[in-house]
């Protein structure tokens, strides 16, 4: 039995349709395609505007996919199942056997309409506006006179000369006057090497063929259909229940994920039980269900087993609401590769009073941010640095000013940083001349 939506109409509710899948997934446009007539295409002799006979062909073009209707306000929202609609376009086209007929939506867009008496839903009328692309093609090949692309002459004279390879010349047997070359660049360059600034005078012309499409007619159709259909016919659901799942596009080892469940965006379920599954099973689960909290927010941990490759998986979370089992899977890339932590260090060649250094702290090709990162040199006596220590941004990077102390003798010193990343100690260290001969 369908809710009061006349009910929410009256109270200053809204009203909206949408094109979806079968399953009532929002999609961009509806299927179109050429619907095949038995024996072929049907001939028809029609008069041109001209006042010229012409055999032509009748082609009909199917259309069809699902709407969505939603009716609410701000308390409720009620949504339809997915309503399926089909419509044949007749049109009268240049399309001879061996051609294809290409079809696209351009336009699409639907209005809805609940019809009430007496504050009871009666019908509900859909109008349909659809904007229709249409071509005839078939491949072909052409013939295209075509010329060679020559580079300009450059500012600075390259040191190489630039070898064009014969033209055939069983094919071509013209003289070099043809190919571009004067008689009296003879003594410049020999029978396999052009000079750039002759190269840029050749202009040799050949022809080409290209596969192509032909279009043999193109229309664009605008059409307005209706269809109405009876309450006892469609089923809507108010406040459907659903599970919003939050997966990253890419799980390394481990990750947290979070969700909420909610019936019509505005009732918050609390203490559902949610649990979880992967396809291909290689994730873990900890734990292995949750409940959702006051505000239908639920957390659970995702873990990946070591030396993972990285694995395309559908994570999928089940929970049921009202005697009523309902889920949301969502793909994703999963791996955790057996490589250990990593700091590297970047620093100049030699430093004369100020410099800095750089560098990146990473696991497993995961760039760890907030880590604290020690430097620390050979000689410390004579080398500062700022900030000591330091912390790794988001990108898991970081960067210190380096100071060297007035006086400081020409030599070799050592630079280390060091820091403890998920329970691994990592260092590197760089070998760097410094000095500086300021005066104190």
């Amino acid at each position: 039995m369908n809710p009061d939506l006349c009910e929410l109409l009256a109270n200053d509710g809204f009203l909206r349709c949408y094109l979806t899948n079968m399953e009532g997934i929002p999609v961009d446009a509806p299927t179109c395609e050429e619907l095949q007539q038995q024996g072929g295409r049907e001939n028809i002799e029609v008069l041109l505007p001209g006042g010229e006979q012409a055999m032509l062909q009748i082609v009909r073009i199917k259309s069809e996919g699902y709407v969505v209707i939603e009716v609410g306000d701000e308390d409720s929202l009620c949504i339809s199942d997915p309503i399926p609609f089909c419509f044949v376009e007749t049109l009268i086209l240049c399309a001879p056997d061996g051609t294809t007929v290409s079809c696209e939506v351009m336009e699409f867009e639907c209005q809805p309409c609940v019809n009430c008496r007496d504050g009871e839903f009666e019908s509900l009328d859909i109008q349909f506006n659809v904007c229709l692309s249409v071509q005839t093609e078939a491949d072909v090949v052409i013939e295209v006179e075509a010329g060679f692309c020559q580079p300009r002459e450059p500012i600075t004279p390259p040191s190489c000369d630039f070898s064009v390879p014969n033209q055939c010349p069983p094919l071509f047997p013209l003289g070099r006057e043809a190919q571009g070359v004067d008689k009296g660049d003879e003594e410049k360059c020999n029978t396999d090497v052009v000079k750039p600034k002759t190269l840029a005078r050749t202009r040799l012309q050949e022809s080409a063929c290209v596969s192509v499409a032909k279009v043999y007619d193109w229309v664009i159709q605008q059409k307005t259909l209706e269809r109405t259909i009876d309450a006892a016919d469609i089923n809507f659901m108010c406040n459907p229940c659903e599970i919003h799942l939050f997966v990253p596009a890419d799980i390394v080892c481990d990750r947290f994920l979070s969700g909420k469940v909610v019936c019509g965006d505005v009732d918050e379920i609390e203490g559902a039980e949610v649990t979880f599954s992967a396809e291909p099973a290689i994730v873990d689960f900890v734990p292995d269900s949750v409940f959702t909290d006051d505000y239908g927010n639920f957390e659970v941990e995702a873990i990946i087993d070591a030396v993972t490759e990285p694995t395309p998986v559908v994570i999928t979370a089940t929970t049921v609401v009202n005697g009523e089992m309902i889920q949301t899977s969502l793909p994703t890339i999963v791996e955790c590769l057996d490589d250990p932590c990593s700091i590297e260090l970047f620093a100049p060649a030699e430093i004369s009073c100020e410099g800095f250094v750089s560098g990146r702290v990473q696991c497993n090709g995961r760039l760890i941010e907030g880590v604290t990162v020690t430097l620390e040199s050979s000689n410390p006596a004579i080398i500062t640095f700022t900030p000591n220590p330091v912390v790794t941004d988001s990108l898991g990077d970081y960067f210190a000013g380096v100071t060297l102390e007035d006086e400081t003798p020409p030599q070799t010193i050592t630079i280390t940083a060091s820091a403890t990343v998920e329970g691994q100690p990592v260092s590197n260290s760089v070998d760097v001349f410094v000095e500086c001969d300021r005066p104190c």
